[in-house]
């Protein structure tokens, strides 16, 4: 299988096991497995970091997947798991946290730039207040 195949194979493989429903825990060791890697006792660290990227893309891949259905895939100490609904509530606030956040960054970066180096600062301003008053973008934009 090919790295490109590897994270359809992952979501593909654990929808046929039944482990993509609330509550399932996913062990690492089956991720691995699945997208064909094996984790060295001993390497270098650009060897850790490529096998940690394919394993990184392919949970991407079937995360975006699981929150179009409601549900969230979550990092365990031994793995992944899919919480209960109950608990969306907290992904969900991450999610709105991190985003306010990245906003108040934008902003102040924006503020502190100076003005003749950042000739479309009316425009960028007007965007960040767009987006911190919950406006979104139009599709296709």
């Amino acid at each position: 299988m090919s790295k490109r195949d590897a994270p359809r194979e992952l979501y593909d493989t654990l929808g046929r096991m039944g482990l993509l429903e609330y509550g399932s825990d996913i062990p690492t060791e089956l991720v691995h497995e699945v997208i064909g890697i094996e984790m060295p006792t001993h390497g270098t660290k650009a060897q850790f970091d490529a096998l940690s990227l394919c394993e990184i893309s392919a949970i991407d891949y079937c995360r975006n997947i699981l929150l179009g259905q409601g549900k969230y895939l979550a990092g365990t100490r031994h793995g992944y798991s899919i919480p209960l609904p109950s608990d969306n509530k907290t992904y969900i606030d991450r999610y709105v946290d991190s985003a306010s956040k990245k906003l108040n960054r934008a902003q102040k970066l924006n503020r502190n730039t100076p003005t003749e180096s950042n000739p479309h600062h009316d425009q960028i301003q007007a965007r960040i207040n767009f987006r911190s008053e919950g406006g979104r973008r139009a599709p296709g934009g």
